[in-house]
């Protein structure tokens, strides 16, 4: 049952951690220019506004390697504290808590 239920809490981590990284965080994170045009390869120094205001949904964003690069931070900040709850919280609030956290809380 311990085993199965840390399991079920890692898959939890990467679903709830993409489709929220994916509908708000990234948009939050690098969403805002303040009027300058982003390069296209990030490579180029930029300036974002505090909180994002475009990209939500990846919409308009054409480097998903960026994203997924990203995302691979988010999910792994969603983890760091998996071990202290391991077998502390009930399932349904863990996923909320993964889900706020990289959708929210990382960006």
């Amino acid at each position: 049952k311990n085993v199965q239920n840390t399991l079920l809490k890692n898959l939890l981590d990467a679903c709830g951690s993409g489709i929220a990284f994916f509908v708000c965080g990234y948009a939050f994170a690098y969403g805002g220019t303040d009027g300058i045009i982003l390069p296209k390869d990030f490579n180029q120094p930029h300036e974002n506004t505090f909180i994002g205001t475009e990209n939500f949904f990846l919409i308009d964003h054409e480097n998903y390697a960026f994203w997924m690069y990203q995302f691979a931070f988010a999910a792994t900040s969603t983890t760091i504290v998996a071990g202290s709850l391991a077998e502390r919280s009930q399932m349904i609030a863990y996923f909320i808590y993964s889900t706020l956290l990289s959708g929210f809380v990382f960006p």
